[in-house]
């Protein structure tokens, strides 16, 4: 799932929804500032949050609100750990 990430005031947390999808107003007021921060595909994170729950969140709301202390699972994999998630597309070609 695509989703965008948005930090909740000075990084005291992360809202997460589907890419393209409207965030409801008035429950973002009650947060704060609410700012895009990045997009990510959620099949190619760190598994270091519970994305069933946050499924679940966004199923049932539209949004997922994350604590701060969880930024390291909402980021992508780093780059040099591609190539364990997609092994064929670095194989070294023969000269």
């Amino acid at each position: 799932m695509q989703v965008n990430v948005f930090v909740v005031g000075q990084n005291e947390g992360f809202v997460v929804a589907p890419c393209g999808a409207p965030l409801p107003g008035d429950e973002m007021d009650a947060l704060g500032e609410v700012r895009f921060g990045w997009s990510v595909d959620s099949d190619h994170v760190v598994p270091k949050l519970d994305w069933m729950g946050i499924v679940k969140d966004i199923d049932a709301r539209g949004y997922s609100i994350v604590p701060h202390g969880d930024v390291g699972g909402l980021l992508g994999l780093p780059q040099h750990e591609l190539g364990a998630v997609y092994p064929e597309r670095h194989m070294r070609i023969a000269a």
